[in-house]
């Protein structure tokens, strides 16, 4: 341990200690409203952190100090602020994109320079949930996204997102947002690539976290993919998908579609047609994860 990280841990623990005297609030008090949120952690490592026995470690402590902030009524970095850059972001991979069709790597590119984009690279997901809904004539005609994003950037004021196909069939949707707000958006002419910048309600510190919403529908005129899917340029800690068919389109077939790791092809795996697929993976990526559908025999 550093003398910059011995006294990075001593200021948590004074900081932490007088916030929470101050609010009147017992540490099993504390620790009850934790687990109530969401966001458990056990008494004995509350009481580390209040000694400066120890310090928040890892992406989970760091989301458990962002919430004790909140329950002890502190302005936001009062005490994440405190925990030292190394503690903050632990292992961080190298970014690296599952693509590996030239035409689609370069319509991310231009995409990314039309728009005068900040770099993906500037955050990671530690969870995505995507639900899309399928409506009766067989194509995406709402995709919801709740996403929680890490900055792995001294300040990230915005983030950028991009939505993939290897068909030519992406157009504009019309985007709502929580936690952030549209700024500019670009369609690729190849139709690869719909790729949109979100400026965040804060801006994050390094190793902060935030929640972001994002709901999409299928505007006039748009022809969305028989296809959902997600990418990640990291590990992600926790990727959900959940596409859902109206009963009047369930499809003759579905193919998932994986590649994760090292792999350097796409994986298609025939599933069963029914109303509701869902895929989950843990610890996954950098990858991409996703479904295709048809109605054909």
């Amino acid at each position: 341990m550093t003398a910059d990280d011995s006294e990075a841990r001593a200021s948590f623990s004074r900081v932490f200690a007088a916030a929470l005297t101050a609010s009147g609030l017992s540490l099993s008090r504390l620790h009850r409203r934790l687990v109530a949120h969401a966001n458990p952690v056990s008494m004995a490592t509350l009481s580390y952190w209040r000694s400066g026995e120890r310090s928040p470690e890892g992406t989970a402590s760091l989301a458990a100090v962002e919430e004790i902030e909140r329950l002890l009524d502190l302005a936001p970095g009062t005490l994440t602020g405190l925990i030292s850059e190394r503690v903050r972001l632990g292992s961080l991979h190298p970014p690296r994109t599952p693509f590996s069709e030239g035409q689609v790597l370069a319509a991310l590119a231009e995409s990314m320079e039309i728009l005068d984009a900040p770099p993906m690279e500037t955050k990671r997901e530690l969870s995505t949930h995507v639900v899309a809904d399928v409506a009766a004539d067989g194509a995406v005609r709402g995709r919801n996204t709740q996403m929680l994003i890490q900055a792995v950037a001294p300040r990230v004021d915005a983030v950028t997102y991009t939505l993939v196909s290897t068909v030519k069939q992406l157009s504009r949707p019309e985007i709502t947002a929580r936690g952030a707000r549209l700024v500019r958006d670009h369609v690729h002419e190849s139709g690869h690539v719909y790729a949109y910048v979100l400026q965040l309600d804060q801006p994050l510190t390094l190793g902060a976290t935030t929640m972001i919403a994002v709901t999409m529908n299928a505007g006039e005129g748009y022809a969305p993919p028989s296809e959902v899917g997600a990418f990640v340029l990291r590990p992600i800690r926790d990727l959900v998908l959940w596409t859902r068919f109206h009963p009047d389109a369930v499809p003759k077939w579905i193919d998932e579609l994986e590649k994760s790791g090292d792999q350097t092809e796409m994986i298609h795996r025939p599933l069963r047609p029914r109303a509701s697929i869902h895929q989950a993976r843990r610890d996954f990526g950098p990858g991409a994860l996703g479904i295709r559908w048809g109605y054909d025999p």
